[in-house]
């Protein structure tokens, strides 16, 4: 298998740069960087000259974990150097001729999957921690990452091994169960079917509950054109995101920005401007901010003294109609607006982002759930398939058609192997013998 690099870090200025790397007999790959220098001594921070060709590029600090004691399971090692980006590309270029491809994106979880060193569950849970929006959904991404056991998969997988165990030993032993014992079959059997079907559709609920478009809270800038949204949306950000433009039409697309809050981030979102367009790309790009109102947390509709023009359509969106260039005119008696901004000179806009920070702010507060739940669609669904097939063999059971409730229950377990990995047959037979005086 190829040894891989990639950056951890971002390749932008900053004071340190991370590169990773992981392979088979590693140190000898990229020995020609450190020649002369034996390899360091394993999760001790080293200090370093890297060179190229015998050029000193920069001091490094280098860690290595040999393999199968690493997160791939493979030899793994750390370059962190000086973080300017032009220097990580260029120790970047000078592993790459030492034979080294760079990864591609999830490899090296991948490889830590295919090694045995974490689950398909924990692989999940990872990313989702990695990806989590907010402190809250970080934690619920690490309970499960950090205790498997806590994961809703894991839960429903015990519960649903407890049912195999009872239904096989009803058809594979049925002359050794007492009379108690062999109740399970039909009386006891029951519960424990709708004990799974319960836990199945209380994780698809929550799942549901917490799948969002925007993952963060979200607010839409939409009005008509050259009504000031994309200025408004750059001061906002204090940064120029969006190209301003004296010409009407200048957004064609939808584009995001972020602020980093200390309870989770504030997505806005700047759209095309609303008008009947005959040029192909801006009515995409009008339709799209169209659709997009169902799914943000609040609408800003921006309206200015040259685009006066109320809100044209309704919508079940929280919305704050805005007016624009003050500075310019004041707003209309007759269409008195929530906030009174000027994007040129910054009137009003202390007024407008504390307003979003604190709806915000209250928004985390009732969605910073901790509480372990699905990482990601791909669960969903194996979830809820595993619970129609649940409910297919309640059916049978309930017909006293074994037979088929066998073979709904083989395809719930092969549907939860999905979701979580193997559940191997010794596993459904331990729990036979364990919990049944089978063979006396």
């Amino acid at each position: 298998m190829d040894s891989i690099v990639a950056p951890v870090t971002a390749l932008v200025p900053q004071p340190v740069g991370i590169l990773r790397l992981s392979g088979l007999n590693l140190w000898q790959q990229i020995q020609p960087l450190f020649p002369g220098l034996p390899c360091p001594a394993p999760r001790k921070a080293t200090l370093l000259t890297l060179k190229r060709q015998g050029q000193a590029i920069d001091s490094v600090l280098v860690l290595f974990f040999p393999g199968p004691h690493s997160f791939t399971g493979e030899d793994v090692v750390e370059i962190q150097a000086h973080g300017n980006p032009q220097n990580i590309r260029s120790i970047l270029h000078s592993i790459e001729e030492c034979g080294i491809r760079q990864a591609k994106p999830g490899e090296f979880s991948l490889r830590a999957y295919k090694n045995g060193k974490i689950s398909l569950l924990k692989a999940e849970s990872l990313h989702r921690m990695i990806t989590a929006p907010t402190y809250g959904d970080f934690l619920s991404a690490h309970s499960s990452f950090s205790r498997p056991e806590n994961h809703p998969l894991a839960t429903i997988k015990e519960a649903f091994l407890d049912l195999l165990a009872s239904f096989y030993a009803f058809l594979d032993y049925p002359e050794e169960l007492t009379d108690s014992e062999h109740s399970y079959s039909h009386s006891l059997l029951f519960p424990k079917i709708l004990t799974l079907q319960h836990l199945s559709r209380h994780q698809l609920s929550l799942f549901r509950k917490n799948r969002r478009v925007f993952s963060s809270f979200s607010v839409l800038l939409a009005g008509p054109p050259n009504s000031g949204k994309s200025s408004l949306f750059n001061r906002l950000l204090q940064s120029d995101r969006a190209i301003v433009s004296p010409y009407p039409g200048t957004t064609r697309d939808l584009l995001e920005g972020r602020l980093s809050l200390p309870f989770g981030d504030l997505l806005l979102l700047d759209s095309a401007g609303f008008r009947s367009s005959n040029d192909l790309i801006e009515g995409m790009g009008i339709s799209k901010a169209r659709k997009t109102i169902a799914h943000v947390d609040r609408l800003l509709w921006v309206t200015s003294p040259e685009t006066l023009a109320p809100l044209p359509f309704s919508t079940r969106t929280p919305y704050f109609t805005i007016w624009n260039k003050v500075d310019l005119s004041p707003p209309p008696p007759i269409l008195p607006p929530d906030f009174v901004v000027s994007a040129r000179t910054r009137k009003g806009l202390r007024q407008l982002l504390d307003a979003l920070v604190s709806l915000a702010e209250d928004f985390y507060s009732h969605h910073n759930n901790s509480t372990p739940l699905l990482d990601s669609e791909r669960q969903a669904q194996a979830l809820s398939s595993f619970l129609k097939a649940i409910t297919r063999a309640e059916d049978s059971l309930r017909s006293n058609a074994f037979d088929l409730a066998l073979t709904s229950l083989e395809e719930a377990r092969n549907l939860l192997e999905d979701g979580t990995g193997m559940i191997s047959t010794e596993e459904i037979y331990d729990r036979v013998f364990s919990r049944f005086c089978l063979g006396k």
